[in-house]
């Protein structure tokens, strides 16, 4: 974990530092996002307990998430291109960020399938546009270093969803161990939002001579 952690800070030091900004933003989204999605691996059998389900009926709780991730990408990226790219990242993160602070709170087991399936869509707003948000913003001559940063983020976000909620299960329950997850990806989505460029302004139009 930690030597993943070194690759995102090499990753963002690369970056000149007018760019920094938005790779590190981005960053933060895809620890936020995956995290978020891959959370409640560890503590599968936990959740089988707690709702009385077999085990493979809990692992329901990862597939409805990545099922709405996968049917949702493309829509949500033609979406970004009319709503705007940013606007989409900052609503992802934020609402995904919000569904897994209330998913320790579900009191059956299809309500909080009903919030993954909600969780999923979220994140693949951020999974879907945020590559060509970078391409747009930075241009091809400082893409690379941006999305390397991204796709350390990306791996960052997942080991620590696993990771963090697997060890901290124990002590915590599977409410708890989701929680703290949820409260980590907060800080990165808020960090995010603060820290993601506007969009530039579209150029003036000419008028017609």
């Amino acid at each position: 974990m930690p030597s993943v952690a070194r690759v995102v800070v090499s990753q963002a030091q690369v970056l000149p530092a007018a760019t920094r900004r938005v790779g590190a933003a981005v960053a933060a989204a895809g620890v936020s996002s995956f995290a978020l999605l891959y959370a409640p691996q560890p503590v599968l059998p936990q959740l089988a307990g707690e709702y009385r389900l077999d085990p493979g009926s809990a692992t329901l709780a990862i597939g409805v998430a990545t099922t709405a991730l996968a049917v949702t990408v493309l829509p949500l990226a033609w979406l970004a291109g009319r709503a705007g790219r940013r606007r989409v990242i900052l609503w992802s993160v934020l609402v995904s960020a919000a569904v897994g602070l209330v998913l320790p709170l579900a009191p059956s087991f299809p309500v909080l399938l009903a919030l993954r399936a909600v969780q999923g869509v979220a994140i693949a707003g951020f999974a879907g546009v945020a590559a060509a948000y970078l391409a747009d913003r930075l241009g091809t001559a400082r893409l690379t270093g941006a999305v390397g940063a991204m796709i350390a983020g990306n791996t960052v976000g997942g080991m620590l969803g696993r990771l963090g909620a697997g060890f901290a299960a124990e002590p915590l329950g599977w409410q708890g161990s989701l929680f703290a997850v949820a409260c980590v990806a907060s800080l990165c989505a808020l960090f995010t939002a603060l820290a993601l460029p506007r969009d530039p302004a579209p150029p003036p139009r000419e008028k017609p001579p």
